[in-house]
């Protein structure tokens, strides 16, 4: 009898480990592995926030920086938008702005299209610099492509050809 009762606990244990340990075994390691995954991601989620702050915040901080990016490198030429801006700076530097000439919008490169803006303006030497400095440091990316200025009595007076850049047209 003790051969029968060897020869069931050897089955009994054959099943055991066959039927239930096995794939009780892989149930358990996995589980292991996605609770390391959980504890990680719960570690980057409470360093995101301890960097970034909360996740709303740092969606209303990303969207504020990409709505600064459209302003300053725009899906379109928004040119009035600019020569009002260059109204506002000539006003804020008591720079006479004499006559304002659009040009037309043409593709550079396959991303991005320009457009020239010709300014006529008059204002003495630190007025013209500070209304230059502020046109190029705005909140649109703009670049000088001509300057002509003349001096007459302390006066500054000629053209400032800007040339705005947005992102071109996908067609």
């Amino acid at each position: 009898m003790p051969f029968v009762t060897i020869a069931v606990c050897c089955v009994v244990t054959f099943f055991f480990a066959v039927i239930i340990y096995e794939p009780i075994k892989s149930e358990i390691f996995l589980m292991q592995t996605e609770t390391k995954k959980l504890h990680a991601a719960e570690i980057e989620i409470e360093n995101f926030e301890n960097l970034h702050g909360s996740f709303e915040n740092f969606s209303a901080l990303t969207e504020s920086h990409l709505q600064t990016t459209r302003e300053f490198l725009p899906a379109e030429s928004l040119q009035d938008n600019f020569v009002a801006e260059i109204y506002k700076v000539a006003e804020k530097n008591k720079i006479l702005v004499n006559s304002i000439q659009i040009g037309e919008v043409e593709s550079v490169e396959e991303n991005f299209s320009r457009q020239s803006i010709k300014v006529k303006i008059e204002g003495d030497y630190i007025s013209t610099l500070n209304f230059l400095r502020e046109i190029i440091d705005g909140e649109r990316f703009a670049t000088i492509e001509n300057l002509t200025l003349e001096s007459k009595e302390n006066i500054l007076s000629g053209d400032v050809e800007f040339l705005i850049f947005s992102v071109a047209a996908s067609g």
